[in-house]
């Protein structure tokens, strides 16, 4: 069984639906951030040049602010995923403008210095603008270009160590941007393909349902029109038996009646049985590995017993998530007289976003007594439901 953290769900406690983890509490941003350490060799640049005091306080609050929006950067945009970026297109534009006008402003005082930074720079350009690999591409050369270019244009010395440093820098961050947006090409891809997958299990599902109405109603109807035109013949002729069919097509539309409540009930109701294999045909068009128990393996009282069809919500309200959120590859479900658990190995989260389907199966089982629990981290999610002490 997956090693998760349990969340006791009661309905009475269940708030508005909770917001994404704070990607300040995330840590990502810290792979980013830690960099800037790297920063203190143009601050001591800084504070050792020749200029004036009023310059060296300029170059530190150029400095302060480069480190400043680089770290804001790490932290809603650079090394987070695109659901939870915080900042608009626009806006990771201009910081990256930004960031280089500060590079270039702060290069009068710290000369070839100032090309610290310029790792920053490229790291920001690849990982938090919007561009497209190509201009991505364009930026980290023409940054590579100008550490060569201005200190010949002025005289400077260029250590060709640290040339070599930033073109070893931009190359990592050229191929992880590659690398980054074939994954989120692959991501995208494999989202679609779920999302069409769902489709045509709901598709599937309204088929179903269709070809049941039809068999309960088509031959039930056709034989009540064909009972009622006789009937109609033989009013006159023979009203003995004229009743007698009458009679007949009142107990077939009643059967009828009944028949049709059965399966609208059956919809509203599910039935554990029908749900397993339902839920197996979902699983298998969203290609997910299901291991689900079969009639075969367990005792009829679980299928019929007082929890069957609470069971059967669950099951429902679960694997509707695990099709269209978690991105698993694989499903468990296993079945007890008083316990129902769903797991998966998909995308998991310590904090997760209780919607309505959840909150209102947590009020369901808890009218029945039982309690319902959801626990989740990075390696799954699992729904159970109990109505024992464990």
């Amino acid at each position: 069984m997956i090693a998760i953290q349990e969340n006791l769900i009661h309905p009475k406690s269940i708030g508005p639906a909770l917001a994404p983890t704070s990607p300040w509490r995330s840590g990502r941003w810290v792979f980013g951030a830690v960099w800037l350490f790297f920063m203190v060799y143009p601050a001591i640049g800084i504070v050792t040049s020749d200029g004036a005091i009023v310059e060296k306080v300029f170059g530190m609050a150029m400095i302060s602010a480069f480190a400043v929006i680089y770290l804001l950067l790490c932290v809603y945009s650079m090394f987070v995923g695109e659901a939870e970026e915080k900042l608009s297109p626009a806006t990771r534009t201009a910081a990256v403008a930004i960031l280089v006008a500060l590079m270039v402003a702060s290069m009068p005082l710290l000369k070839t210095s100032a090309f610290a930074m310029a790792p920053f720079v490229m790291a920001a350009i690849a990982f938090a603008a919007p561009w497209k690999g190509r201009y991505a591409l364009i930026g980290i050369v023409t940054i590579i270009a100008a550490a060569v270019a201005v200190p010949e244009f002025f005289g400077w010395e260029l250590d060709s160590g640290f040339l070599i440093v930033m073109i070893i820098v931009g190359i990592t961050m050229l191929f992880s941007r590659v690398m980054r947006d074939a994954q989120r090409d692959r991501e995208t891809v494999v989202e679609r393909q779920r999302a069409l997958n769902a489709q045509l299990a709901v598709v599937a599902e309204r088929e179903r349902v269709a070809r049941d109405v039809h068999d309960i109603l088509g031959h039930s109807l056709t034989v009540i029109t064909v009972k009622s035109e006789l009937a109609g013949r033989l009013v006159d002729l023979d009203p003995g038996r004229a009743k007698t069919e009458i009679d007949e097509v009142t107990a077939l539309a009643r059967e009828a009646l009944a028949e049709v409540r059965s399966t609208v009930g059956n919809l509203r109701t599910p039935d554990l049985t029908n749900t397993i294999a339902a839920t197996e045909s979902a699983l298998a068009a969203a290609d997910i590995t299901a291991d689900l128990p079969h009639v075969d393996g367990y005792a009829s009282t679980i299928y019929e017993g007082p929890h069957a069809t609470l069971f059967a919500w669950v099951l429902r309200e679960a694997t509707t998530n695990v099709v269209r959120h978690s991105g698993a590859t694989r499903c468990e479900v296993t079945i007890s007289t008083d316990a129902i658990t769903i797991s998966d190995d998909g995308r998991g989260s310590p904090v997760l976003t209780y919607g309505n389907g959840l909150r209102g199966l947590a009020e369901r089982v808890e009218a029945e007594g039982g309690r319902l629990t959801v626990s989740s981290d990075a390696t799954g999610t699992t729904v159970a439901a109990r109505f024992d002490d464990r």
